[in-house]
């Protein structure tokens, strides 16, 4: 992808300035005011100079509900971001498969209806002209597929290009809905869906493993397809989201004199024995802390992550932090009282972006884990493009895409999904590592400390025991190298300015 931004990247960059922007009408049955990334993509599209319409439903997402100031008609016609939004009436999903397939269901039949009768042509940001137009359709697919309905009676309406953002292959996120595949039900559902994916100009996957997937199941040829990550919040890169940072651990152990040297780096010296400036430095063993950050459902698998923790039960000097809500958070969460994880596993329910921020510095590594048992394992998680923004060490059980980016990048460790026995093995091999390090980290600075607080005298001490400096540094390299790595990659791979430059290309591409 990298090549293709780089050839491209002329042309697209000049699209404003040469006023070329295009006039892009987004279906989506997921939007604004519910948090979602198609927010931030239509938020973009508009500051790079595009002009954007939106066809949605109604919110109800965060309380399963429709809002009041959504009911009766009210907010039909908004504006977000400088984007025309047109809401149709839905059905709101409130709990379980029945509900939430006639929420589905609703926006299909009612966005069908709007794409064939409203004047999409003359929207507020399009103007009324009379050669007023638009250029192409793009659908933002999560789950139901059957959001590109509206779609694609637009493109039969207007005769344009239609684009699709797969982020959830279809039909095997029926699966996750106790849809068994062989039966009725599965195969009116992959008829169906066939039929909507054939009928899209070109389909941008967000994982690689759905290219296999796509032609096998769904007979999409590979030159009907990009690969097209998405881009995550560049705010965690630039963000210092180490457990403990080294200027304030020397600090604390030498508030005279901070301790520092220009021939040894921090990284090397005391990325670790700031981790145990409270624990060791008074007899006591490093805590470790995982973090949990996203979405508490049925995909994650987070049984795994359970039964992977009790490898610490009874133990006081490792924490599970978990962060975020969903279908599954009050059966997760008793499944951690059951099995005695009362004392490991701390839940705090959903936070704020700005506020979840805060847990990455509690960190030292991140976890995740998806299902494996379907396709759906496939998929790369955003939640991994954040872990790595963050800089931190993951540890996942899982396949596909995800498994696939941790070695790549090699930022952390990977075990299959569902094997919570091999997940416990690597969760237990990284705080014994993480422990280890900081006895290491410890012991050296307190015999650089004891023998004299001058920074001439440090110099020489640091001169004297490069070797230990050195067996010191090597033994954290891995992990501290997890981090950097994670980073490294996120760069290359999944920032803003590559993931729309892309998309400008094969939008513009289409209609030539």
């Amino acid at each position: 992808m990298k090549d293709c931004v780089e050839e491209s990247g002329k042309r697209n960059k000049n699209l404003s300035t040469e006023g070329k922007s295009l006039r892009i009408l987004v279906v989506t049955e997921c939007f604004w005011p519910d948090i979602y990334a198609i927010n931030d993509i239509v938020e973009k599209l508009v500051q790079r100079g595009h002009k954007v319409t939106v066809l949605t439903g109604l919110p109800d997402y965060t309380t399963t509900r429709i809002p009041e100031e959504y009911k009766h008609g009210r907010n039909r016609h908004q504006n977000y971001k400088g984007a025309d939004v047109y809401r149709v009436p839905t059905i709101a999903r409130r709990h379980g498969p029945i509900w939430r397939s006639l929420s589905y269901l609703s926006f299909v039949t009612d966005g069908w209806l709007r794409a064939k009768t409203q004047d999409w042509k003359h929207t507020e940001v399009w103007g009324n002209a009379s050669d007023a137009d638009f250029d192409v359709i793009y659908v933002w697919e999560v789950s139901p597929v059957t959001m590109a309905v509206p779609a694609i009676a637009l493109k039969k309406r207007y005769k344009k290009p239609l684009f699709l953002y797969c982020m959830d292959i279809w039909p095997e996120c029926v699966k996750a809905m106790s849809i068994k595949e062989g039966t009725l039900p599965y195969k009116m559902i992959h008829a169906w869906t066939k039929r909507i994916y054939k009928q899209c100009d070109h389909i941008a996957v967000s994982s690689k493993p759905f290219f296999q997937y796509m032609e096998e199941k769904n007979g999409i040829p590979r030159s009907k397809m990009s690969y097209l990550p998405q881009y995550a919040d560049v705010g965690l890169l630039e963000l210092d989201t180490r457990k403990y940072k080294p200027d304030e651990a020397w600090s604390a152990q030498n508030e005279e004199t901070p301790v520092r040297s220009r021939d040894v780096q921090d990284s090397e010296i005391s990325v670790r024995a700031g981790n145990v400036q409270d624990s060791e430095a008074s007899g006591k063993i490093a805590h470790v802390d995982f973090l949990f950050i996203g979405n508490i459902g049925k995909a994650q698998n987070l049984d795994c992550l359970m039964k992977a923790m009790t490898v610490f039960k009874g133990r006081n000097d490792v924490t599970l932090h978990m962060v975020g809500g969903g279908s599954e958070f009050d059966n997760i969460k008793k499944m951690a009282e059951d099995l005695g994880l009362d004392d490991i596993v701390t839940f705090y329910g959903p936070k704020p972006f700005k506020e979840a921020i805060s847990f990455y510095n509690k960190a030292d590594a991140c976890v995740l884990t998806l299902d494996g048992s379907t396709h759906i394992g496939d998929t790369l998680p955003g939640k991994l493009q954040t872990y790595m923004a963050a800089g931190k060490p993951i540890l996942a059980a899982a396949n596909g895409a995800a498994m696939e980016v941790i070695r790549e990048a090699n930022c952390g460790k990977c075990v299959a999904a569902g094997d919570y026995e091999a997940y416990g093995r690597i969760l237990q091999e990284f705080v014994k590592e993480i422990q280890s390090e900081g006895q290491t980290g410890t012991k050296f600075a307190k015999e650089i400390q004891s023998e004299d607080q001058t920074g001439t005298k440090f110099a020489k001490e640091i001169q004297s025991k490069d070797q230990t400096c050195a067996d010191l540094a090597n033994s954290c390299s891995d992990i501290s190298r997890y981090g950097d790595n994670a980073r490294r990659y996120f760069r290359e791979n999944f920032m803003e300015e590559q993931h729309f430059t892309e998309l400008e290309r094969l939008l513009g591409e289409m209609i030539k």
